[in-house]
């Protein structure tokens, strides 16, 4: 997506619109850590009372949800306006970090180098400077360099991440002073980064804060990783409920200013920290390492022997959009729980980017390609993963080989989905009718060959959010009739049946995909019985007509293309072949400007619901970089959203993420904490210059027409390639080992 600077700048304050009202009391960690996954069932919309529990923090309470700047994950940290925009429960805590301009007032400022969170190196070119900080020069620009007028009407705040939008970089710094009187009934931290540096300048981060008491006299927390700062702030709270925090660097080797020791000594000497601070605030990495590989090492018993010191924990280093290890299959949900819910121990909070996440959410989960986040698609790994994850329904895209066996694989093309490119590139072909590019086709081998081949895990993300290449070749290819065996005997409620390329198989490969599906669902009396959902999926109407006799099967129509606009003629078109449509979850919004931001609704949900047309929607992943950011970088929320815009279902690579909204007590529970209902439109709404929204002529809408899934009658097959013994009904069922 591309990015473009917010040309709006504003100092006022807007009053808080209705869908404001209804994000309250919502919180990114404790929905799914204090609403622990239930085992009974309810119906949406009946309040569940939440049994009290206690927790391994160190006095039992709730972990406390600690908003790093705001809601920094989605607008530029230690703004207005990522305040003003932090929906949590009650007593999630504001963390400010303390810099001060050159004559002496205090701002919140994410980094003393202000170079890449302020426009500071384009408003004042000249004011670059090198500066000495504990021990490094560092060299940019800094607050003490400017006057606070200069900063408060000359700079803007901006994104320092290069993957958030830069749309809402319009923010002047925040006073200090106005962010505690703004936030009077809110909990707040003081972070002090940089005490000494201060000092060596004649700026005291000491005093500023004395005078801060004089604006907010219950200041939560009061943090720094400097021991002889937080010595003096002890005198100045005593009797006071105000919690001194000693923080620690990400590098541990770092050496602390005051006891000239370095931070990784320093851990060990818990008792002593005991005396000037009442808790530690560490990386989450302090408690859980990750490998090089990326992968969740054993936890330290850092909490454990704190708690046995009566000291607090805090992680922080938070983050939806972060490239998370491989253990979290990229659900930002599993990580929080990972640290405070892991039955042998809790921190006490977490400093987070993203403060708001939920789980209320009734839906089908119907996976695509089984749990294909977790394992390469299609095989035994990822249908068991899927069946152990509670998905509802399992699904099978249907792939010929030249000699007639049915079997489950992703794509026709075996380059993304195996390692064919190998040891059988010199067998890549180009086939228009299938797509544009060279490809190496299942049509043309055999079924002996496709077994001679490794599964490949595909995912659209490369780099950082590549997924685990320690799973990258794990499993085994799948026949159509074991995966159906396999579905039957693991009482999945039911299966979905994917049939591509029915046309061109039976007129160019002699290939009867359709009669293959048939006799294999015929063989394990899947026709003949109520009891397993069977859904029949396809983008060519003439394969879903092949079903229509078998009343007890669910004719689902694949919408392909993204589309944003159906008319009722063209939805009553659609109810003649099918009785649910498969829509890709971006069809049902417009987006904003290229920024990443939903605009409007599309009226495809309401049309096909009209047209008494079930709609399901996905592929639903976890990755970040493919939610858009109205939906905070959080799988959660979007499949929440996805519920609430009215999908009967959801289709998504991570089954799991998708079940435990569906199991979790808070489901329905207007008491507790819910997910927002996020509007399209109501985040740009809400943070932009109204006119620069209303003055925006989006593209013409993508119609869906009739020619994109009306299909010809399938043409005959002339000779159907016999099946041989690799057929799909083997004895030795590669699923008797799991």
């Amino acid at each position: 997506m591309t990015n473009a600077k917010g040309l709006y700048k504003t100092s006022e304050r807007s009053n808080t619109p209705d869908w404001k009202k209804m994000l309250k009391h919502v919180l990114l960690v404790c929905l799914m850590i204090q609403c622990t996954i239930a085992d009974t069932e309810y119906k949406k919309g009946t309040a569940v009372p939440l049994a009290k529990r206690t927790w391994l923090t160190l006095h039992g309470d709730e972990p406390v949800v600690v908003a790093n700047g705001g809601f920094s994950g989605l607008y530029p940290s230690q703004t207005d306006i990522a305040f003003r925009n932090v929906f949590g429960k009650n007593g999630t805590v504001f963390l400010c970090d303390l810099h001060m301009s050159r004559d002496g007032h205090g701002f919140c400022l994410s980094q003393l180098n202000i170079q890449n969170t302020t426009n500071a190196a384009d408003a004042f070119p000249d004011r670059r400077k090198t500066y000495t900080v504990n021990g490094k020069e560092l060299q940019g620009w800094f607050a003490l360099d400017f006057t606070s007028d200069e900063m408060f009407s000359k700079l803007l705040v901006t994104q320092s991440i290069f993957s958030r939008t830069d749309l809402f970089d319009f923010s002047s710094p925040y006073p200090t002073d106005l962010f505690l009187e703004e936030n009077n009934n809110t909990q707040v931290w003081i972070n002090a980064e940089y005490p000494a540096f201060y000092n060596q300048h004649n700026l005291s981060l000491v005093d500023q804060i004395k005078q801060l008491l004089e604006v907010k006299k219950d200041i939560s927390y009061i943090s720094s990783p400097d021991i002889g700062f937080l010595k003096r702030m002890g005198p100045v709270f005593h009797g006071l409920k105000t919690k001194l925090m000693f923080k620690f660097p990400i590098d541990r080797s770092t050496v602390e200013p005051t006891t000239n020791k370095r931070y990784a000594s320093l851990l060990t000497k818990l008792s002593m920290i005991k005396k000037f601070a009442a808790g530690i605030v560490v990386p989450r990495e302090y408690i859980w390492p990750v490998n090089r590989a990326r992968h969740l090492k054993s936890s330290t018993n850092l909490v454990a022997k704190a708690h046995k010191q009566g000291v607090q924990v805090f992680a922080y280093g938070f983050a939806n959009d972060n490239y998370l290890p491989y253990n979290y299959s990229y659900d930002p949900q599993r990580e929080y729980l990972q640290f405070v819910d892991n039955s042998k121990f809790a921190v006490d909070g977490v400093v987070t980017d993203f403060a708001m996440s939920a789980s209320t959410a009734i839906a089908l989960i119907i996976t695509a390609n089984g749990a294909s986040g977790d394992y390469p698609g299609s095989t035994d790994l990822a249908y068991q993963k899927a069946v152990d994850d509670g998905a509802d329904i399992i699904d099978c895209s249907v792939q010929m080989t030249k000699d007639g066996v049915a079997f489950c694989l992703p794509s026709v093309d075996l380059i993304s989905t195996t390692t064919a490119s190998g040891p059988f590139m010199s067998r890549a072909t180009k086939v228009e009718a299938l797509q544009s590019s060279m490809g190496i086709f299942s049509f043309d081998f055999t079924w002996e060959e496709i077994q001679s081949l490794k599964p490949q895990m595909f995912s659209e993300f490369n780099g950082e959010l590549a997924r685990d290449p320690a799973r990258k070749n794990m499993g085994k290819f799948v026949t159509l009739s074991d995966f159906l065996e396999f579905a039957k005997g693991k009482a999945v409620p039911g299966v979905l049946i994917n049939i591509e390329n029915a046309a061109f198989l039976a007129a160019n490969k002699d290939l009867d995909i359709v009669g293959a599906v048939t006799i294999a669902l015929s063989n394990a009396t899947l026709d003949k019985q109520s009891t397993q959902k069977v859904l029949i999926m396809s983008g060519e109407s003439s394969v879903l007509d092949k079903f229509k006799d078998i009343p007890t099967y669910q004719k689902v129509l694949h919408i392909k293309k993204k589309v944003e606009f159906v008319t009722n003629e063209t939805a009553l078109e659609i109810k003649k072949h099918a009785d649910a449509v498969f829509l890709h979850k971006h069809s049902l919004y417009t987006q904003f400007r290229g920024e990443g931001f939903t605009l409007n609704l599309t009226n495809l949900i309401e049309c096909m619901h009209w047209a008494n047309i079930s709609v399901y929607a996905g592929t639903v992943v976890n990755e970040f970089q493919d939610i858009y950011m109205d939906f905070n970088s959080d799988p959660y929320t979007l499949i929440h959203n996805l519920i609430y815009y009215g999908a009967d279902g959801i289709i998504t690579q991570y089954p799991s993420t998708a079940n435990a909204y569906t199991r979790n007590l808070c489901t329905g529970n207007q008491e507790s904490y819910r997910i927002p209902d996020i509007n399209p439109g109501d985040v740009i709404t809400y943070a932009l210059d109204p006119k620069e929204v209303e003055e925006y002529k989006p593209p013409p809408p993508e119609y869906l027409e009739t020619k994109d899934f009306v299909t010809p009658p399938l043409p005959p097959v002339a000779a159907i390639a016999k099946k041989n013994d690799h057929g799909g009904s083997s004895s030795n069922s590669i699923f008797s080992l799991l």
